[in-house]
């Protein structure tokens, strides 16, 4: 696992979002090699995700962020990673994780994956 993914998993989880699943798209996909999805409970914990993570990635990393303004969905681009920051009820909705049943997810120690 690379030291990037390690640092987004562990901001992640540092904020208390909830459900962290990382998903392992190597040789699958040209553009990135993880995905990761996870939950928070209110849009002000949505939206603490921007700091948080744009504080732990390293600083040569250009952290590309959608959906800021409604705080229900975030889309975080860092390069090899994309982040899925959403509200509960806006995963439970939309439920992106059924186009990725094909992937492996990774296993983490101390970063929750049930749903």
């Amino acid at each position: 696992m690379t030291d990037l993914l390690d640092t987004v998993a562990k901001a992640l989880s540092d904020l208390l979002l909830q459900n962290i699943r990382i998903y392992d798209f190597r040789g699958a996909s040209p553009y990135f090699d993880y995905q990761i999805v996870c939950h928070a409970s209110n849009e002000r914990q949505v939206h603490a995700s921007i700091d948080k993570i744009q504080q732990a990635v390293p600083a040569d990393i250009n952290v590309k962020v959608e959906g800021k303004l409604e705080n229900r969905w975030l889309l975080f681009d860092l390069g090899s990673i994309l982040v899925h920051v959403m509200h509960k009820e806006t995963r439970e909705h939309y439920q992106i994780e059924k186009l990725f049943i094909e992937r492996p997810l990774i296993k983490k120690e101390g970063v929750t994956s049930e749903l």
